[in-house]
């Protein structure tokens, strides 16, 4: 069984996430877990629940 996001990432932790039409991974901050996804604030404020790993990813990393 593939690892949950709410075991990969906790509160405060800094993340990238991608929608599924953007080419750009925005900035962001896990502020809760959701098992399976988080909950992560955007630099805009805005508040997005994760549940896909694809769209996701600790910031600086270099997943395509």
């Amino acid at each position: 069984m593939p690892t949950r996001l709410a075991e990969l990432y906790q509160p405060g932790d800094a993340v990238e996430i991608r929608f599924a039409d953007a080419e750009e991974w925005r900035p962001g901050v896990v502020v809760a877990l959701q098992s399976p996804g988080v909950w992560v604030r955007t630099e805009d404020g805005a508040a997005w629940v994760v549940t896909n790993g694809r769209r996701i990813r600790a910031r600086g990393a270099d997943t395509p």
